[in-house]
């Protein structure tokens, strides 16, 4: 007895049943493995095809954009521009939401925890990705791991500022001022943690300085004791202090910056003011929590790069003294992020400071 084979029009191999008793049960296994691989295949197809599909019809409700900081503060008044503009090109609301504590770790830490659905993201800056990171001992969240880079929005350059009861009309003056008097003085922050606690204290440290730190809980309260010249100084961004700079309320120094910003043209960079070398600023960006689909991550990333290039939200942005950063793909994110990450963290450690 044998067994004919042929090549059937699919190109497998059949069992000639006539030729061969019970070739039947073999053929008709042969055919049952066929089907289940077809249907595993076709499934292994919908599943590579679904992150695609799902950013297609991605927003189908409301979009939650969280602040990890009190309403007030640069990052709060940037999500907050940005904000309607993401609502009308995506066509679902964008709800702004303030989370702050821990100098910005819980509401990071609640966005990083959140499902990857493109449905909570966070609006955030270099100190929750880099700064807390040398800060704390031990932080809720990982934000290389938990956190999946989304966009860049705005470059954030930090301006010093005293009252002007002080008496004290240049950089130069504050130095002197503040070695003069070892431990008489201060200079607060929007909260531990923060890119305006870092900068203060890297001043403090670069001139030799011993000043006292006061954190508060957000940018309202700093300013309001500012003004009221209960601190010597702050750090800040434009957006935040140019009102007050205008009017007279508080004397700027000088900016963190290579060179001068045009909004406030008339206050010179730290190199200018006679301090080379000092480096400190902060950057916003939007994160989503890690595992959200790359397609998804890539619409966000494209729809946010078109809002902040719109000629009319950069000249919002170059008043609010916040730089937009243009053209940033996810991939120029990432390696920008990770460059920060590998800058800020040693420098933070080696300084010293710690919040716990």
């Amino acid at each position: 007895m044998h067994a004919s084979v042929a090549e059937n029009n699919t190109g497998l191999v059949d069992f000639d049943r006539a030729d061969l008793p019970g070739a039947f049960i073999v053929r008709s296994a042969f055919r049952s493995r066929r089907r289940q691989f077809l249907r595993l295949l076709a499934g292994s197809t919908v599943a590579a095809a679904a992150p695609l599909l799902y950013a297609q019809e991605w927003p189908a409700k409301p979009i939650k954009l969280v602040v990890p900081f009190p309403p007030g503060g640069n990052t709060d008044v940037i999500a907050r521009m940005i904000a309607p503009k993401l609502q009308s090109a995506l066509g679902q609301p964008v709800v702004v939401e303030n989370r702050p504590g821990a100098g910005g770790n819980l509401g990071s830490d609640a966005v990083a925890k959140s499902p990857p659905d493109g449905y909570t993201l966070l609006a955030s800056t270099l100190s929750t990705y880099a700064l807390n990171v040398g800060l704390y001992s031990r932080l809720p969240y990982d934000p290389q791991k938990d956190l999946a880079p989304v966009a860049l929005t705005v470059q954030v350059p930090l301006i010093v500022v005293v009252h002007p009861s002080l008496g004290v009309k240049d950089l130069a003056g504050l130095v002197r001022l503040l070695r003069d008097n070892p431990g008489k003085y201060d200079y607060g922050s929007a909260g531990n943690g923060t890119s305006g606690h870092i900068a203060c204290y890297l001043f403090t440290q670069m001139i030799g300085a011993k000043v006292e730190h006061i954190p508060y809980k957000g940018t309202a309260p700093v300013l309001t004791d500012m003004l009221g010249g209960r601190l010597t100084f702050t750090m800040d961004a434009p957006s935040v202090l140019a009102q007050h700079i205008r009017t007279g309320a508080l004397v700027p120094l000088a900016i963190a910056l290579p060179q001068r910003l045009s909004l406030l043209p008339e206050i010179p960079t730290f190199a200018e003011a006679g301090l080379k070398g000092y480096d400190a600023y902060s950057w916003n960006a939007v994160w989503a929590p890690a595992g959200t689909p790359a397609p998804l991550q890539d619409k966000l990333n494209a729809t946010i790069n078109a809002i902040i290039a719109e000629p009319s939200m950069r000249e919002q942005l170059d008043k609010a003294g916040s730089p937009p950063f243009l053209g940033y793909r996810r991939d120029a994110v990432q390696q920008f992020m990770q460059a920060e990450f590998e800058k800020w963290v040693p420098i933070v450690r080696a300084s010293g400071a710690r919040v716990d």
